[in-house]
């Protein structure tokens, strides 16, 4: 699926770096009737990240990247970052032109009078573009590029250099070694939908299958987007949660990077409720050598007095996860996982939500 994507975008190196001047007018942000189109009046693109909502831990800070992004449809053949010719599309937002009984279309697309008259529908590739200026604070941090839900493959670029890829559902890329904390610098990323298989067989309205061209229905950068800082040592790279309520226990699981071999750590956990702490609990030091698959595990025995079910959906809590030297001094301290304490169960052929039998059943959508 994605070596065609990536064969698509191979010959992209050496490619010089586009000057590109964000000049504010009445109604937003243009580079030149030439370079991009004038956003309509109260319509404004903000990219001032000061402005935007972010995430803040004693180590590391999330900043969402969600708005308006400059946007055009790319050539099959697309090999460097456009100059000109830049529309405006929101992130994150499904490519519109597709629609169905599952899926509208529901965000507008600004378009440049030199591809305005583009059916929409039939656009495989497309380039996105903004400025970002990451906080003086994080010099000395890693710096990534985060974004939920791709599809189906980006290029990314900074100042029109590739820096890396991304590939369906999500991930991240690296942008320490040429993202200077303080200065302005221009994000590019060409995003393409490629459907799993090129040709697919279809048995709509009729009883024998037919072979009908492939195509992704949810195109583009579906999903959240954030510039993210953390430590440039160890640090935790995920973090999952799993409460088991026969057991009466819940068990932190994170997968690490940066650890130094034959060095002790730990794992530190914190269970919230708005700004009550219910449960603190560390775990036993273990060393890089201990891991299975970068992976280390933290289980402790508890269980609220509330839990989650289908008729208490408010019932969650935050947990905190840090990482820990020998000593005890803080490494890491990670974002904080939302979760509700709950489990569910098969026997032989019932359900178990929290000890309650529940009845389900399949419902056809079409």
């Amino acid at each position: 699926m994605f070596d065609v994507a990536k064969a698509a975008v191979a010959p992209l190196t050496g490619i010089a770096a586009v000057a590109v001047g964000l000049l504010f007018g009445g109604a937003g942000p243009s580079c030149g009737a030439q370079e991009s189109v004038r956003l309509p009046a109260g319509v404004r693109a903000v990219w001032d990240l000061a402005k935007a909502h972010r995430e803040t831990t004693a180590t590391r800070e999330r900043v969402c990247l969600n708005g308006l992004w400059r946007w055009q449809p790319a050539p099959s053949d697309a090999a460097a970052v456009p100059a000109a010719n830049w529309g405006f599309f929101k992130v994150p937002g499904c490519w519109p032109g597709i629609t169905d009984y599952l899926q509208k279309d529901f965000q507008t697309v600004h378009a440049h009078p030199r591809w305005q008259k583009t059916r929409l529908a039939d656009v495989t590739s497309a380039w996105y573009e903004r400025e970002i200026t990451a906080d003086a604070a994080w010099a000395g941090r890693r710096i990534v590029l985060v974004a939920e839900y791709v599809n189906s493959y980006a290029a990314v670029y900074l100042d029109g250099r590739p820096v890396g890829e991304i590939r369906f559902p999500g991930g991240e890329v690296d942008l320490t070694a040429r993202c200077r904390p303080g200065r302005k610098h221009r994000l590019s990323l060409l995003v393409v939908a490629l459907p799993l298989r090129g040709v697919m067989l279809s048995f709509n309205d009729t009883n024998s299958a037919r072979q009908v061209k492939g195509r992704v229905a949810r195109r583009g950068l579906c999903g959240d987007v954030h510039l993210v800082s953390m430590p440039a040592g160890a640090r935790l790279a995920e973090v999952a949660v799993t409460t088991s309520v026969r057991k009466k226990e819940i068990r932190c699981q994170a997968r690490l990077e940066g650890l130094v071999p034959d060095v002790s750590y730990r794992l530190h956990a914190r269970v919230a409720e708005g700004e009550r702490t219910l449960r603190e609990f560390t775990g036993a030091a273990f060393t890089a050598g201990d891991l299975e698959e970068g992976r280390a595990a933290l289980t402790h025995k508890w269980q609220p007095d509330e839990l989650w079910d289908i008729h208490t959906p408010g019932h969650q809590y935050e947990l905190s996860l840090s990482l820990l030297d020998a000593r005890g001094k803080l490494l890491d301290a990670f974002h904080p996982t939302r979760f509700g304490f709950r489990e569910f169960w098969i026997e032989g052929r019932d359900f178990f939500l929290n000890g309650t039998r529940l009845f389900l059943s399949a419902v056809p959508l079409d």
